[in-house]
């Protein structure tokens, strides 16, 4: 599947702006979601889609088991959430505004056998407490996120870390539309997702 995705968007990615690429991938990410919650078989293959970005936003953050993590926008397949419980031993709390998704979310992770670790929450991100959490995950798709990311940057607490995942140009550089990133965060590291095509982690830090 992976491969697929990688091939289509590189494509369609020469043909659009930067902007509108980062819409398809978002809109393309939740497409695909509520297809495979419908299809359990098909877990594995999700799971392994975000299985390297997880490990590099693991080491891109320093995450370890004594971190608490919250995760916005876990959508029905609550991958990132569990696949970061599992590698790290982190506690992951993740939210998200679709009700239904979340009831999905809460069956998967009870299938897993991790729900000792994995919290899943009905809640708008952008009045949901923050300042609890050691690290901060913001999933691509997340509407309206300058907006959030704002909101983050005012309420974290000054040790936490912020990994926004976007869409990237060819060139691997944060595009025109993510540049107000600087005012509100240090960006400190970013790193290429090779196996989710013209995707990128960006940890930001408070300024």
């Amino acid at each position: 599947m992976s491969k697929i995705v990688q091939f289509l968007l590189q494509k369609i990615g020469i043909k659009l702006d930067a902007h509108k690429l980062k819409k398809f991938i978002d809109l393309g990410f939740i497409v695909i979601e509520k297809i495979l919650v419908k299809f359990q078989r098909l877990y594995p293959l999700y799971f392994d889609f975000y299985g390297e970005m997880t490990e590099n936003e693991i080491n891109l953050a320093n995450i370890s088991e004594d971190d608490i993590i919250l995760h916005i926008g876990g959508g029905p397949i609550p991958a990132t959430s569990i696949l970061l419980a599992k590698k790290s031993g982190a506690r992951v709390t993740s939210i998200d505004n679709n009700l239904r998704s979340v009831k999905q979310a809460i069956s998967c992770v009870l299938e897993s056998g991790i729900a000792d670790k994995v919290q899943i929450q009905y809640a708008e991100a952008n009045s949901y407490p923050v300042d609890n959490f050691d690290v901060i995950i913001v999933s691509q798709g997340i509407r309206p996120y300058k907006e959030l990311l704002q909101y983050i940057s005012k309420s974290m607490r000054d040790d936490a870390r912020v990994i926004f995942r976007t869409s990237t140009s060819p060139s691997g550089e944060i595009v025109q539309n993510d540049l107000f990133l600087k005012d509100m965060f240090k960006i400190c590291k970013i790193v290429a997702q090779k196996k989710n095509a013209l995707l990128i982690s960006i940890l930001l830090l408070k300024k």
